[in-house]
């Protein structure tokens, strides 16, 4: 029955992928041997690499999970080989096609790094499914890393395709094994009771994977302008990188207007911050007491703990783009940078003092600095004179 189980969940990314390449008509023009080849070699690679990693835990007493005064080898574990080692066997699911110069764009790049990540996904997920314990929970961890898996394999692939020599493809692979590592270790490195904290890093992963294929895309339609129409005519006029607005527009905000850089103003904000910060967090746990809200009997084994900890990550997220907005119409400035700066100032010191007085706690604040980030600029971008 489980072999059964985990077949039936092994073969369901792989089936949602074909029916999505098929209503977009993104692999029209790509030999179906080839897409067949990556999802297979990658999803036999997953098998590879778990049974590796389960080895060598076993031979070095190494584990993924966080046990009592073991974090940091948890941590080690999973960023420097667990990581590295499913991050690379997707990229080796395409590299002979990549070195055969069948990566003729960045369409063809975003669909075969995509099948990599969900061959790679549909076999970790079925492995995970045959060893596991069969509880629900376990089931729950399998299927919450399909996404990462795909969206991480796409953050890097979208450099691929237009063979850029500015090392674009090394950044994005390195955060995009981050990121995944960061998301793999609040899922299983801790318990269920926390699982709701890798939500921000696989909203960040979604971002830096637009990010970077909107830059690629744009790179290669500079380039070459031929490509673009080319790959949106065989796409079926439903370019993915024509419709949504321009990464780059909202990058140069974050560029000071030829203007100084109001130092002060970045102090200020990073105070300004960290005191709505507080008082959002000191607010959240009025109403949650007077809701009957018991955030002292939070705990990382208890999946219930992830309503307090969201419902306090939601207030204290809150303040951020109040924050922005105030001190960017306080300052008078032209771009978001100043509040941007002072709301990652004042992330970096929450950090920074979580690391001395309980340092899982400062994992968990780098999990939400990248959306903390997002969020106060956006509340400056409404605030920027104009």
């Amino acid at each position: 029955m489980r072999i059964l189980l985990a077949v039936a969940l092994g073969l369901l990314p792989v089936a949602l992928s074909v029916f999505v390449l098929w209503r977009r008509k993104l692999a029209n023009d790509i030999p179906r041997w080839r897409l067949i080849f990556v999802i297979a070699s990658t999803a036999a690679l997953a098998w590879l690499c778990q049974f590796a990693e389960l080895g060598l835990w076993e031979l070095t007493g190494l584990s993924l999970v966080a046990e009592p005064g073991k974090e940091s080898e948890a941590l080690l574990a999973m960023f420097l080989f667990a990581a590295p080692l499913e991050e690379g066997a997707k990229v080796l699911g395409i590299w002979p096609f990549y070195r055969a110069r069948r990566l003729y764009d960045v369409r063809h790049a975003i669909v075969f790094s995509a099948l990599s990540g969900v061959g790679f996904a549909a076999g970790k997920l079925s492995v995970l499914v045959f060893i596991g314990d069969g509880s629900g929970l376990s089931l729950l961890r399998a299927l919450a890393c399909v996404a990462p898996h795909v969206v991480c394999a796409v953050m890097w692939g979208a450099t691929l395709g237009v063979r850029a020599t500015t090392g674009w493809f090394a950044l994005a692979w390195l955060l995009a094994t981050l990121l995944r590592g960061g998301f793999d270790h609040i899922v299983f490195g801790r318990g269920p009771g926390v699982m709701i904290l890798g939500l921000p890093l696989l909203l960040s992963m979604l971002g830096l994977c637009y990010a970077f294929a909107r830059r690629a895309a744009a790179r290669e339609q500079s380039l070459v302008p031929s490509i673009g129409t080319r790959a949106r005519a065989l796409g079926g006029g439903s370019g993915i990188w024509s419709e949504p607005p321009s990464v780059r527009e909202m990058w140069r905000q974050l560029q000071p207007k030829q203007e100084p850089l109001m130092v002060h103003w970045i102090g200020l904000g990073t105070l300004v911050t960290a005191g709505l910060g507080m008082c959002a967090l000191a607010l959240a746990l009025y109403v949650g007491h007077a809701l009957g809200v018991d955030f002292a009997a939070a705990d990382e084994a208890d999946v219930r703990s992830n309503g307090p900890l969201f419902f306090l990550a939601t207030a204290v997220g809150a303040a951020f783009p109040v924050a922005g907005y105030l001190v960017a119409r306080a300052s008078g400035t032209h771009s978001v940078l100043e509040p941007a700066l002072g709301a990652a100032l004042a992330v970096l010191g929450g950090v920074l003092f979580l690391s001395v007085t309980t340092p899982i706690a400062a994992v968990f604040a780098l999990a939400l600095a990248p959306i903390a980030f997002v969020l106060a600029s956006g509340g400056a971008w409404f605030g920027i004179a104009r």
